[in-house]
């Protein structure tokens, strides 16, 4: 029996140590020998401790909801940024591709062009260019300059149609 009061000895020293880190040197101990008044003024000033001690802990609570909504706050800020910057690329991303529609439809017109005008530039016996008189060979090379010109007149009037017909489908602005 005489361990068993050792060990309840020192539990109790043990309780008396935590009550003195957690409430101060005010707790009242087993072996204190204080009157009911101070006793009943240690309550009271315990009981003003926690009042104080929620009031302390309802400012943080308070600080720390204020912060959380600034981050939320910045959180939309930084996200609709984002969206932004998005869309800001995809329109630059689509004046790309209309540019690329546009140079891809004057290579095809400017390669008709070449086609028809390679043809009748090489040095083929053909019909335009028979003449033995200077005269004739005049009159070839001048329609040889016609043929020329109504494929340039050509083209662009088919790079127009092809550009209207594009902004009509709304493949370009």
């Amino acid at each position: 029996m005489e361990g068993d009061e050792i060990i309840h000895e020192v539990n109790f020293q043990r309780m008396d140590s935590q009550q003195e880190r957690f409430y101060g040197s005010n707790a009242v101990g087993r072996d204190s020998r204080m009157t009911r008044t101070s006793i009943a003024r240690n309550g009271v000033i315990k009981h003003r401790d926690v009042e104080e001690l929620e009031m302390l802990l309802e400012a943080y609570f308070v600080q720390i909801d204020g912060t959380m909504n600034k981050l939320s706050t910045l959180r939309e800020y930084v996200e609709d940024t984002e969206d932004y910057i998005n869309i800001m690329l995809d329109d630059k991303q689509n004046h790309l591709l209309q540019m690329g529609v546009m140079l891809s439809t004057a290579s095809l017109i400017v390669n008709a062009f070449v086609v028809v005008v390679g043809a009748f530039g090489m040095n083929i016996n053909i019909d335009l260019f028979k003449g033995d008189t200077p005269e004739e060979k005049e009159t070839g090379m001048h329609k040889f300059t016609w043929t020329v010109g109504g494929c340039t007149t050509g083209s662009i009037f088919l790079y127009i149609i092809a550009i209207a017909w594009c902004k009509n489908q709304r493949l370009l602005e």
